[in-house]
Order: structure tokens, then C-alpha cells, then sequence
């Protein structure tokens, strides 16, 4: 009796060996359709494709024994949550965290790309290699969201340790991510046709160790 009330124990307390992050970008928007830029001006919900989308994740989302979930407060962000949270098997937690939000384009948001690219043609490169500065549109540096985004990240790592931990957040994060730690491997990807982007729907999943919680401090001024 006392052996089955310690396994009992042990499985509602779901011991973790590690701290194990799930980036989770949300699903497809009208805007993201109309290759429209919306950072964090335009919020938009999931159209239907995204909400299928983020359905037609629900048998590994399941698989990933999730303790909570963090979401940004957009609605895209705050809809895929939703969404997640119907499949799992037991209730969790939900927080939100404004840093986790996606970047702040100033007067660039809701243009699109071939817009964009009359305002600023070298745009593809600094993107990828995180050089962006939109304060002179009034918006947001790369040095701005990277300083909100580790310090979220951090938290979230320090006050939630040995958990699974979803993080339902955007593409221009987990871009900022990637270029600093590119070995974060992709467990979910439905955009067959263009692996190197981060699609709707994508989900990383990153161990933590001591090693790389000393990375992310190091990137905090």
C-alpha cells in the first residue's frame, strides 16, 4: 500500500530528470496568408489553415507530457495555446509573459514584403544575421527583443526547474534564438516544401543544461 502511494506520488509530481523548452510558433494568420509583416501592431487570430494546423500537431503535442504553458499576449499566440491545451490529457498551467511577444516593426508593420524590400533591400541580410534595427520606424532593435526575450527565457528556466515547458511564441524569437544557439533541434515541421524556414506550427525542443543557461546570461548586458 505504501509502494503504490510513493509511485502514486511520483507520477503526479512528474520528476524530471532536466528542463526540457518547447518553442512552439503559432499558427498561420490571414496576414501571415498575405506575406503581410505583422510583428506585435498587428493581431490578428489564426485563420482556419492555422487552426488545422495547430490540430494536426495535437499526437506529439500530447507525447510531449507538457507541466505548463507560456504564451505571449498576442491573439495568434493566445489562440494556438488554447488550441494545445484542449489535447492535453491533464489540465496545466497557463502564463503570459509580455516579453515573449514578437518584434516591434514600427510604421513596417502590416506592409508586405515586396514593400518592404523598396524601403529596405538589404533587409534579407541583416535579418539573418540579426543585425535589424527598426527604432529609426519606431520600432524595436535586434539588442531590444534580445534583451526582453533571454530575460524571459531565463526566468522562465530559473522558476520552473526539471519541468516540460511549452512556449508558445513567434518566429522572429525563435529566429533570434537559432542564431545564437543553432544546434536547438526541430521535432515538427508540416512546411515540406521549405525546410529552412520557421513555419506555422513549428516546434523546437531544447534541453537545458548548465552550460547553456550560461550562454543565455551572457547575452544580457
Amino acid at each position: 500500500m505504501t509502494y503504490n502511494f510513493v509511485l502514486d506520488f511520483i507520477y503526479k509530481m512528474k520528476i524530471r530528470n532536466q528542463t526540457t523548452l518547447y518553442f512552439i510558433r503559432h499558427g498561420e494568420t490571414a496576414s501571415n496568408a498575405k506575406g503581410i509583416q505583422q510583428g506585435n501592431k498587428i493581431d490578428d487570430y489564426l485563420d482556419t489553415h492555422g487552426v488545422l494546423q495547430i490540430q494536426a500537431m495535437a499526437k506529439l503535442i500530447t507525447k510531449l507530457d507538457l507541466d505548463m504553458l507560456f504564451t505571449s499576449y498576442l491573439h495568434r499566440a493566445e489562440e494556438t495555446t488554447a488550441l494545445i491545451y484542449k489535447e492535453l490529457s491533464e489540465p496545466v498551467q497557463i502564463l503570459h509573459d509580455y516579453r515573449l511577444r514578437e518584434r516591434n516593426f514600427g510604421s513596417l508593420s502590416g506592409k508586405t514584403k515586396k514593400e518592404w524590400e523598396s524601403v529596405l533591400p538589404n533587409q534579407a541580410e541583416l535579418e539573418a544575421m540579426q543585425m535589424y534595427d527598426y527604432r529609426p520606424f519606431g520600432g524595436e532593435s535586434v539588442e531590444d527583443v534580445r534583451q526582453r526575450a533571454v530575460s524571459a527565457i531565463l526566468d522562465i528556466i530559473q522558476n520552473y526547474d526539471h519541468k516540460n515547458i511549452g512556449i508558445i511564441t513567434h518566429a522572429g524569437i525563435i529566429r533570434l534564438l537559432l542564431f545564437h544557439f543553432p544546434d536547438i533541434p526541430r521535432i515538427y515541421h508540416q512546411h515540406e516544401e521549405n525546410e529552412k524556414e520557421i513555419g506555422n506550427s513549428d516546434i523546437y525542443e531544447w534541453e537545458i543544461n548548465s552550460s547553456r543557461i550560461a550562454n543565455l546570461k551572457s547575452l544580457l548586458k
